[in-house]
Parts: C-alpha cells; sequence; structure tokens
C-alpha cells in the first residue's frame, strides 16, 4: 500500500500561526536586543519558551496523520519539534464525538491514538476524514484497531 496523508485540519494554517508567532518573538528580542533592555529580552525568551511549549504541549493536536506500511506519521507543525513522530502501524485508535462548546450544543469530533490526539473539528466531511484515517489503518493491518466512541456531556 502507498503512503496516504490525510488532512484533518490545514497543516498550512497550522504552521503559518506558528510562523507568526515565531516572527513576533523575534523580531521582539532583535528590538529589545538592539535597545541594549536586558528585561525585555529575557521577558521575551520565557513568552518564545512558553509558545515552544504550547505547540509541543498536549493541548495542541495534530492537524494530519500519513499512513503507510513504515508507519503513522503524525504532522504537528513546524514548531512542535518534540511531538512530530511516527508510529507503530499496529496502533490502536478510536474517534471520539462529544458535545462541546459553551452550552454543549456543537458535535466534536477528535482521533485519538496512545498519547497522541488530533485538533477537535465539527461536520460530517471532518468526520469522514477521521474515519477514512481509521479505515487506512485498518486495511494497513487487515483487521478492525478501533472504533468510534461517544463520551458523556459532563466529561
Amino acid at each position: 500500500m502507498e503512503a496516504q496523508t490525510f488532512f484533518i485540519r490545514s497543516v498550512t494554517v497550522q504552521n503559518v500561526i506558528m510562523a507568526v508567532i515565531a516572527a513576533i518573538i523575534v523580531v521582539l528580542l532583535v528590538r529589545s536586543i538592539r535597545k541594549q533592555k536586558l528585561n525585555h529580552a529575557i521577558l521575551v525568551v520565557m513568552w518564545g519558551l512558553f509558545a515552544l511549549w504550547f505547540f509541543n504541549g498536549p493541548l495542541w493536536g495534530f492537524s494530519a496523520a500519513t499512513v503507510g506500511p513504515d508507519g503513522i506519521k503524525l504532522h504537528y507543525g513546524f514548531l512542535s519539534v518534540f511531538r512530530n513522530t511516527t508510529l507503530p502501524v499496529d496502533t490502536h485508535w478510536k474517534i471520539h464525538k462529544y458535545l462541546g462548546g459553551i452550552r454543549k450544543m456543537k458535535k466534536l469530533y477528535f482521533f485519538q491514538l496512545p498519547n497522541h490526539q488530533s485538533l477537535k473539528v465539527r461536520g460530517a466531511d471532518k468526520l469522514e476524514v477521521l474515519q477514512a484515517l481509521g479505515a487506512a489503518i485498518d486495511r494497513l493491518n487487515g483487521m478492525k484497531m478501533g472504533r468510534l466512541v461517544e463520551r458523556p456531556v459532563n466529561m
């Protein structure tokens, strides 16, 4: 089987968000160094470390996955240097469905692998992408490796 890439959310948009934040931090750092304000430079470096933590932390999910014979490659974005990884093909998966939003009225979905989850999405077209990703993993393994899970409203 040839490798297939499934886009849960746009990787380009995710990389643009990361690039804008990185550019702002670099501009502020250069400006504070030019004006010789050490306190500002330290604060900007701290904000940079916070941004790096955020993009590599549990709050930021993967936006694309490539499924092939060599494994499941997860794409988080270029600033997620510690999160971009390749998992074995025989990894179990789940698609979580739950009601989200302030009033718990929106149907949200996300794809979960061990220690990794995708960005949350809405809509039937995005659910089809998640199901196609699961089906590709199942085809590679020759058996069912996951399922759709409905979570209660209060979780």
